[in-house]
Protein backbone atom coordinates (compact mmCIF):
# COMPACT_ATOMS: atom_id res chain seq x y z
CA UNK A 1 0.00 0.00 0.00
CA UNK A 2 3.13 2.23 0.64
CA UNK A 3 4.40 1.98 -3.07
CA UNK A 4 0.49 2.80 -4.16
CA UNK A 5 0.38 5.48 -2.15
CA UNK A 6 3.52 7.11 -3.12
CA UNK A 7 3.00 6.43 -7.29
CA UNK A 8 -0.50 8.26 -6.38
CA UNK A 9 0.90 11.13 -4.57
CA UNK A 10 3.47 11.66 -6.98
CA UNK A 11 1.12 11.37 -10.27
CA UNK A 12 -1.21 13.54 -8.76
CA UNK A 13 1.59 16.11 -7.90
CA UNK A 14 2.93 15.63 -11.42
CA UNK A 15 -0.47 16.34 -12.88
CA UNK A 16 -1.19 19.58 -10.89
CA UNK A 17 2.23 21.26 -11.81
CA UNK A 18 1.68 20.07 -15.42
CA UNK A 19 -1.86 21.55 -15.56
CA UNK A 20 -1.86 24.39 -13.00
CA UNK A 21 2.05 25.83 -13.09
CA UNK A 22 3.58 24.84 -16.88
CA UNK A 23 0.17 26.00 -18.76
CA UNK A 24 0.13 29.13 -19.33
CA UNK A 25 -3.41 31.04 -19.36
CA UNK A 26 -2.67 31.77 -23.36
CA UNK A 27 -2.82 27.86 -24.19
CA UNK A 28 -6.24 27.59 -22.24
CA UNK A 29 -7.16 30.83 -24.10
CA UNK A 30 -6.12 28.81 -27.57
CA UNK A 31 -7.36 25.30 -26.49
CA UNK A 32 -11.28 26.97 -25.67
CA UNK A 33 -11.30 28.84 -28.93
CA UNK A 34 -9.46 27.04 -31.45
CA UNK A 35 -10.65 23.00 -29.58
CA UNK A 36 -8.68 20.24 -31.62
CA UNK A 37 -7.03 22.64 -34.11
CA UNK A 38 -5.56 24.34 -30.92
CA UNK A 39 -1.86 23.56 -31.01
CA UNK A 40 -1.13 24.29 -27.28
CA UNK A 41 -3.62 21.88 -26.73
CA UNK A 42 -1.29 19.20 -28.08
CA UNK A 43 1.73 20.68 -26.66
CA UNK A 44 -0.24 21.05 -23.14
CA UNK A 45 -0.79 17.13 -23.43
CA UNK A 46 2.55 16.22 -24.44
CA UNK A 47 3.99 18.33 -21.15
CA UNK A 48 1.78 15.58 -19.16
CA UNK A 49 3.14 13.17 -20.79
CA UNK A 50 6.92 14.08 -20.16
CA UNK A 51 6.05 14.65 -16.42
CA UNK A 52 4.17 10.72 -16.43
CA UNK A 53 6.71 9.67 -18.34
CA UNK A 54 9.72 10.51 -15.68
CA UNK A 55 7.39 9.82 -12.88
CA UNK A 56 6.66 6.64 -14.03
CA UNK A 57 10.11 5.14 -15.05
CA UNK A 58 11.70 6.62 -11.56
CA UNK A 59 8.31 4.55 -9.21
CA UNK A 60 9.10 1.28 -12.10
CA UNK A 61 12.29 0.69 -11.35
CA UNK A 62 11.97 1.63 -7.63
CA UNK A 63 9.17 -0.04 -6.60
CA UNK A 64 7.55 -2.43 -9.44
CA UNK A 65 8.43 -5.12 -11.87
CA UNK A 66 10.69 -3.42 -13.80
CA UNK A 67 9.30 -3.00 -17.13
CA UNK A 68 9.31 0.01 -19.39
CA UNK A 69 6.20 -1.46 -21.30
CA UNK A 70 3.92 -0.79 -18.47
CA UNK A 71 5.72 2.76 -18.22
CA UNK A 72 5.27 3.45 -22.04
CA UNK A 73 1.24 2.16 -21.69
CA UNK A 74 0.47 4.39 -18.76
CA UNK A 75 1.94 7.37 -20.13
CA UNK A 76 -0.12 7.09 -23.30
CA UNK A 77 -3.20 6.15 -21.49
CA UNK A 78 -2.53 9.56 -19.54
CA UNK A 79 -2.00 11.88 -22.69
CA UNK A 80 -4.94 10.29 -24.99
CA UNK A 81 -7.32 10.42 -21.50
CA UNK A 82 -6.33 14.03 -20.86
CA UNK A 83 -6.52 15.04 -24.95
CA UNK A 84 -9.97 13.70 -24.92
CA UNK A 85 -10.75 15.01 -21.46
CA UNK A 86 -9.60 18.65 -22.27
CA UNK A 87 -10.87 18.77 -25.78
CA UNK A 88 -14.49 17.70 -24.07
CA UNK A 89 -14.14 20.54 -21.95
CA UNK A 90 -13.19 23.16 -24.28
CA UNK A 91 -16.75 22.41 -25.58
CA UNK A 92 -18.04 23.36 -21.68
CA UNK A 93 -19.32 26.42 -20.31
CA UNK A 94 -15.96 26.82 -18.86
CA UNK A 95 -18.15 27.37 -15.31
CA UNK A 96 -17.39 25.30 -11.91
CA UNK A 97 -19.13 22.45 -12.40
CA UNK A 98 -17.39 21.66 -15.68
CA UNK A 99 -13.66 22.24 -14.11
CA UNK A 100 -14.31 19.69 -10.83
CA UNK A 101 -16.03 17.27 -13.31
CA UNK A 102 -12.74 17.49 -15.46
CA UNK A 103 -10.31 17.59 -12.40
CA UNK A 104 -12.29 14.47 -11.40
CA UNK A 105 -11.91 12.61 -14.47
CA UNK A 106 -7.80 13.00 -14.25
CA UNK A 107 -8.14 11.69 -10.59
CA UNK A 108 -10.09 8.30 -12.17
CA UNK A 109 -7.84 7.70 -14.72
CA UNK A 110 -4.67 8.66 -12.38
CA UNK A 111 -6.35 6.37 -9.77
CA UNK A 112 -7.01 3.56 -12.20
CA UNK A 113 -3.51 3.68 -13.56
CA UNK A 114 -1.80 3.43 -10.14
CA UNK A 115 -4.24 0.50 -8.99
CA UNK A 116 -2.80 -1.28 -11.81
CA UNK A 117 0.87 -0.43 -11.46
CA UNK A 118 0.68 -1.74 -8.06
CA UNK A 119 -0.58 -4.18 -5.89
CA UNK A 120 -4.08 -4.86 -6.74
CA UNK A 121 -5.40 -7.18 -4.23
CA UNK A 122 -3.39 -5.53 -1.13
CA UNK A 123 -5.01 -1.89 -2.30
CA UNK A 124 -9.05 -3.63 -2.77
CA UNK A 125 -8.90 -5.47 0.19
CA UNK A 126 -7.39 -2.40 2.49
CA UNK A 127 -9.76 0.32 0.72
CA UNK A 128 -12.57 -2.23 1.35
CA UNK A 129 -11.96 -1.97 4.49
CA UNK A 130 -12.12 1.71 4.99
CA UNK A 131 -14.80 2.34 3.14
CA UNK A 132 -17.34 0.21 5.53
CA UNK A 133 -15.33 1.32 8.70
CA UNK A 134 -17.73 1.97 10.88
CA UNK A 135 -15.86 5.25 12.13
CA UNK A 136 -15.51 6.53 8.25
CA UNK A 137 -19.19 5.51 7.95
CA UNK A 138 -20.21 8.14 11.09
CA UNK A 139 -18.17 10.76 9.57
CA UNK A 140 -19.62 10.73 6.16
CA UNK A 141 -23.45 10.94 7.41
CA UNK A 142 -22.33 13.98 10.35
CA UNK A 143 -21.14 15.98 7.03
CA UNK A 144 -24.34 14.67 5.66
CA UNK A 145 -26.52 16.03 8.43
CA UNK A 146 -24.62 19.22 8.37
CA UNK A 147 -25.49 20.26 5.19
CA UNK A 148 -29.62 19.73 3.71
CA UNK A 149 -30.80 18.47 7.16
CA UNK A 150 -29.50 20.76 8.97
CA UNK A 151 -31.07 23.71 6.36
CA UNK A 152 -34.35 22.48 6.44
CA UNK A 153 -34.37 22.45 10.33
CA UNK A 154 -32.83 25.55 11.25
CA UNK A 155 -35.24 27.30 8.32
CA UNK A 156 -38.45 25.51 9.98
CA UNK A 157 -37.28 27.34 13.27
CA UNK A 158 -36.87 30.49 12.23
CA UNK A 159 -40.31 29.97 10.14
CA UNK A 160 -42.03 30.61 13.71
CA UNK A 161 -40.54 33.99 13.46
CA UNK A 162 -42.81 37.12 11.54
CA UNK A 163 -39.99 39.43 10.07
CA UNK A 164 -39.90 41.06 6.88
CA UNK A 165 -35.89 40.71 5.30
CA UNK A 166 -34.86 42.92 2.72
CA UNK A 167 -32.40 41.17 0.37
CA UNK A 168 -31.74 44.44 -1.76
CA UNK A 169 -28.82 44.01 -2.82
CA UNK A 170 -27.74 40.54 -1.37
CA UNK A 171 -26.51 37.37 -3.83
CA UNK A 172 -29.50 35.00 -4.50
CA UNK A 173 -29.13 32.18 -1.79
CA UNK A 174 -25.91 33.44 -0.58
CA UNK A 175 -27.07 33.08 2.92
CA UNK A 176 -27.85 29.43 2.22
CA UNK A 177 -24.56 29.09 0.82
CA UNK A 178 -23.19 30.88 4.06
CA UNK A 179 -24.55 28.77 6.43
CA UNK A 180 -23.27 25.40 4.45
CA UNK A 181 -19.76 26.35 4.44
CA UNK A 182 -20.07 27.68 7.49
CA UNK A 183 -21.38 24.25 8.82
CA UNK A 184 -19.07 21.99 7.14
CA UNK A 185 -16.22 24.09 8.70
CA UNK A 186 -17.37 23.78 11.73
CA UNK A 187 -17.42 20.59 11.69
CA UNK A 188 -13.76 20.09 10.41
CA UNK A 189 -12.61 21.86 13.11
CA UNK A 190 -14.56 19.61 15.83
CA UNK A 191 -13.54 16.30 14.10
CA UNK A 192 -10.09 17.39 14.26
CA UNK A 193 -10.27 18.69 18.25
CA UNK A 194 -9.79 22.30 16.90
CA UNK A 195 -12.29 24.12 18.65
CA UNK A 196 -10.52 27.30 18.25
CA UNK A 197 -11.15 26.94 15.15
CA UNK A 198 -14.73 27.34 15.84
CA UNK A 199 -13.90 30.51 17.79
CA UNK A 200 -11.95 31.93 15.06
CA UNK A 201 -14.98 31.64 12.46
CA UNK A 202 -17.68 32.92 14.42
CA UNK A 203 -15.29 36.20 15.26
CA UNK A 204 -14.80 36.37 11.62
CA UNK A 205 -18.60 36.00 10.85
CA UNK A 206 -19.47 38.43 13.49
CA UNK A 207 -16.49 41.05 12.80
CA UNK A 208 -18.02 40.77 9.12
CA UNK A 209 -21.97 41.47 10.00
CA UNK A 210 -20.95 43.53 12.25
CA UNK A 211 -21.36 46.38 9.81
CA UNK A 212 -24.50 45.83 8.41
CA UNK A 213 -26.11 44.91 12.12
CA UNK A 214 -25.04 48.54 13.32
CA UNK A 215 -26.66 50.44 10.33
CA UNK A 216 -29.82 48.52 10.56
CA UNK A 217 -32.31 50.59 12.94
CA UNK A 218 -34.39 46.86 13.64
CA UNK A 219 -33.58 45.63 16.37
CA UNK A 220 -35.17 42.47 14.90
CA UNK A 221 -33.18 41.66 12.06
CA UNK A 222 -30.11 42.01 15.00
CA UNK A 223 -31.89 39.47 16.74
CA UNK A 224 -32.52 37.16 13.61
CA UNK A 225 -29.26 36.89 12.94
CA UNK A 226 -27.85 36.33 16.30
CA UNK A 227 -30.40 33.28 16.39
CA UNK A 228 -29.65 31.95 13.13
CA UNK A 229 -26.33 31.67 13.79
CA UNK A 230 -26.59 29.86 17.36
CA UNK A 231 -28.83 27.73 15.78
CA UNK A 232 -26.29 26.85 13.49
CA UNK A 233 -23.37 26.33 15.78
CA UNK A 234 -25.67 24.29 18.16
CA UNK A 235 -26.86 21.83 15.40
CA UNK A 236 -23.07 21.37 14.27
CA UNK A 237 -21.61 20.89 17.48
CA UNK A 238 -24.40 18.27 18.49
CA UNK A 239 -24.00 16.42 15.17
CA UNK A 240 -19.74 16.76 15.95
CA UNK A 241 -19.89 16.06 19.31
CA UNK A 242 -22.15 13.19 19.06
CA UNK A 243 -20.23 12.17 15.73
CA UNK A 244 -16.86 11.63 18.21
CA UNK A 245 -18.78 9.77 21.12
CA UNK A 246 -19.60 7.33 18.59
CA UNK A 247 -16.20 6.78 17.31
CA UNK A 248 -15.12 6.54 20.75
CA UNK A 249 -17.55 3.46 21.25
CA UNK A 250 -15.92 1.17 18.38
Amino acid sequence: MTSFALLLTALVLGHLLADFYWQPMSWVHDRNNRHFRASKLYLHVLTHGVTSLAVLTLWEYTYGWQEFSRVLLATVAIMLSHYVIDLAKSYSSKGVVPFLLDQLAHLVVIVMLSVWLSDKNEFYSLAWQKLIALDTLFVIAAYLLVLNPSSVFIRMMLEKINIQINNEGSIPAAGHFIGLLERVLMLSFILLGEYGGVGFLLAAKSIFRFGDLKESSEKQLTEYVMLGTLLSVTVTLFIGVATLYCIKLI
